[in-house]
């Protein structure tokens, strides 16, 4: 069996409607991933049995506001522990108040005038005495003599009972952590005594210079002052284990509870002002609770917590299935957007389980998930994932109402501010709708709660750092995400919409009048897409791409055909329907051979839809009638879709036909002009071709007029196709809009 070219694969996708094969298009998987998705979204849901009720948990409720809740009344008596940050400033505190502990030790005087002599006779004698005589004058060793050392003795015993009459610490001051000690005279004995009242040793011997150089002649000073240095020591000996024993034992008897709560006795009653008290009573009463009765999972609570799960999920997947089908059916983008999901789950879960002082549940970034999705796919869709993220989050939290709506709310506005994406410049104005929305429920909430000022400005203050960094979180993933699976964004699109493009510069050079029609279909669909506000930009580069399947044949399509003969008048109707038709999957894979992104390949199909080749219908069908044959298929002139599935293709099919007519009718005519639109809308209505294409009535009307207000503008003629007697002049418009 032959293996089936390109070409053929193409024309099959295209009248089947399918998107493509294998695991990317496999209804197994995609099964799989909706049931994966959904499961570990339930396994972050409070699927254990709590014995505490949600409205008891203390991070609910701020010192200050008062108590929204039901009234809590203690089941049995239990002891009310004080909060970490209460008990580790409380013992701050005492520990702060204990001072150094010093041991006493003085020198009795006999004791300094033996130290004394020993130092004075081995100054003299050894060979530290020698180096001094070695650097002192004849006439000062004259004065060395024995008496001058009895004399020397005498002045360093006086001068060091009388500097130790102040205490001397073994010490440096800067080394202690308070202003004063504690002084052991004895063992049943310990006074208070000031830094300023003793000496460390670098002031002693500060003064000690001072005394020798105030009373001893200039002669005997150095001599006087070594000895008197040597022979110093402290008096207060720093007891280092001592005085940990004593920040141990004050540890130890600092109590850590606040008393007990007697059972029966109503903890916290509904419009009492919650305190560090009640707060701490909850907390302990929480964990009471938990330990009277283990922590228990029940089949009935797990189950809960996936239907719980799948009920908020089915929001999202009901409407891809329905509104969406392209997105729900493509596998990828399918668990692009299961895995959006399953990360804001696991931010809500540890946002709730992480301890922190801090609400963390400012900071999930549902708003970068909800402008990605905008971006990357649509706002509506956009919108859809915003809410079931934002449900999410609430039911995670344990119905967490005013996070929800906060998020919800923040990521609806962040997901509006890059509806139309052409700069990133907007990423200032993407973080000022985020802080926006996302701040005004905070302060209704806060208000409402009468939460404290500072309590308001540290929630502002979370929020305005979630949306500066929501914004700029998008855009690094949408960088990575357009390079690896060629994704094309509005920032993107721009690379596109230059004419420089090669595959552009081949249309003008090979089919110019193809390429001069594409130029004016871009200016109405463009102008088209901003009255009814739809995505101007994906419109222009669609349009320039629309048609390139025109360059295998391009003289088979009548704007190219000025000057020579119409080939089609030599060609059969089915024939020529079937040249006409294959310039869209010539399209498709020309496009593809250039890497153009999905969402641009997209307009090559379906700004035709199903649409009928009239002018060659209806020429078979006049054959059929001459000859008495049969009427022929009327699938075998139709287009193979699939049929707008955007509003942006679905006003790229209008322009398309717009611009068709312009050349076929005269332009000095606006009423023909408007007729002839008027009947290839209604056509194209009642043909079904925006029947999955999200364009409200309104939004048609609009469009219509802003399209023949465009077609105004384009003068020259185009040869319009042979006319058909038996056709209506409703037909004959058609004929002229096919743009064939």
């Amino acid at each position: 069996m032959e293996t089936p070219t390109l070409f053929a694969r193409l024309q099959k996708r295209l009248q089947t409607g399918e998107e493509g094969e294998g695991l990317r298009y496999s209804l197994g998987l995609r099964v799989l991933l909706v049931g994966f998705v959904i499961a570990l979204c339930g396994l972050f849901f409070p699927w254990w049995r709590e014995e505490v009720p949600p409205e008891w948990y203390p991070r609910r409720v701020e010192v200050g506001t008062r108590w929204q809740g039901p009234i809590v009344r203690a089941e049995y008596s239990f002891v009310v522990r004080k909060p970490t940050e209460v008990y580790e400033r409380e013992l701050q505190q005492a520990l702060e108040g204990l001072l150094p502990v010093f041991f006493w030790r003085p020198y009795r005087r006999v004791e300094l005038e033996q130290r004394v002599a020993v130092l004075v006779d081995s100054l003299y004698r050894d060979t530290l005495a020698a180096q001094h005589r070695a650097a002192l004058s004849d006439e000062l060793l004259k004065l060395i003599q024995e008496e001058h050392l009895r004399q020397i003795h005498r002045t360093v015993v006086d001068l060091l009972a009388e500097l130790m009459q102040r205490d001397i610490l073994n010490v440096p001051k800067g080394s202690l952590p308070a202003q004063q000690i504690a002084v052991r005279r004895s063992p049943v004995m310990e006074q208070v005594a000031s830094l300023d009242q003793v000496l460390d040793s670098a002031e002693a011997a500060f003064l000690l210079k001072a005394l020798v150089e105030r009373r001893v002649p200039l002669s005997l000073q150095q001599l006087t002052l070594e000895v008197s240095l040597r022979a110093l020591r402290p008096t207060l000996f720093y007891e280092r284990e001592l005085t940990e024993a004593v920040r141990q034992a004050v540890r130890q008897a600092l109590p850590q509870t606040w008393g007990i709560v007697q059972a029966g006795e109503v903890i916290i009653a509904p419009g009492d002002i919650v305190t560090d008290t009640t707060i701490a009573k909850l907390r302990s009463y929480t964990n009471a609770r938990l330990l009277q009765q283990k922590l228990q999972v029940s089949i009935s609570t797990l189950m809960g917590s996936f239907g719980h799960a799948a009920l908020i999920c089915s929001v999202l997947f009901v409407y891809l299935g329905f509104l969406r089908p392209r997105i729900f059916r493509d596998n990828l983008q399918l668990a692009g957007l299961g895995l959006g999901l399953i990360c804001i789950a696991a931010l809500a879960w540890l946002s709730r389980t992480i301890p922190a002082p801090l609400p963390l549940e400012y900071l999930i970034v549902l708003p970068a998930l909800s402008m990605s999705v905008a971006i990357l796919l649509d706002s509506r869709t956009a919108f859809y994932v915003t809410v079931t993220a934002s449900l999410l989050v609430a039911g995670v939290r344990q119905e967490d109402y005013p996070t929800g709506l906060m998020l919800m709310l923040g990521g609806m506005l962040a997901a509006y501010t890059v509806r139309d994406l052409e700069s990133r410049r907007q990423l200032f104005r993407s973080m000022f709708f985020t802080f926006l929305g996302m701040g005004v429920v905070t302060l209704v909430f806060g208000v409402a709660q009468e939460s404290s000022p500072e309590s308001l400005l540290l929630h502002c203050g979370l929020v305005g750092l979630n949306a500066a960094v929501s914004p700029v979180l998008t855009f690094g993933v949408l960088l990575i995400l357009e390079r690896a699976f060629n994704v094309a964004t509005d920032m993107r699109l721009l690379e596109y919409s230059s004419l420089e493009h090669p595959l552009m510069r081949e249309l003008q050079h090979k089919a110019p009048g193809t390429y001069q029609h594409t130029l004016n279909v871009a200016r109405l669909a463009e102008q088209a897409a901003r009255a009814i506000k739809a995505r101007v930009l994906l419109v222009r580069v669609g349009a320039y791409f629309h048609d390139v399947g025109k360059l295998t044949k391009p003289e088979y399509f009548t704007e190219n055909q000025i000057g020579l003969d119409n080939k089609h008048d030599r060609l059969p109707p089915k024939k020529s329907a079937a040249i006409i038709r294959e310039h869209v999957i010539e399209g498709i894979e020309l496009a593809r051979s250039y890497g153009l992104p999905s969402q641009i390949i997209d307009f090559i199909p379906q700004h035709h839809g199903t649409m009928l080749i009239r002018v060659f219908w209806q020429k078979a069908v006049e054959q059929a009638r001459k000859r008495n044959e049969p009427p022929p298929n009327e699938e075998d002139f139709r287009y193979f879709g699939p049929k707008p599935q955007t509003k942006e293709a679905a006003l790229l099919m209008l322009a398309d036909a717009a611009e068709a007519l312009t050349h076929a009718l005269p332009a000095d005519e606006p009423e023909r002009l408007a007729t002839a639109l008027d009947e290839i809308i209604r056509e194209r209505i009642l043909d079904g071709q925006f029947d999955e294409a999200p364009l409200s009535f309104r939004e048609l009307q609009r469009a219509r007029d802003a399209l023949l207000e465009g077609m105004v503008g384009i003068q020259h003629r185009r040869v319009p196709y042979g006319t058909v007697h038996a056709a209506s002049e409703s037909s004959s418009y058609s004929s002229m809009a096919e743009g064939v």
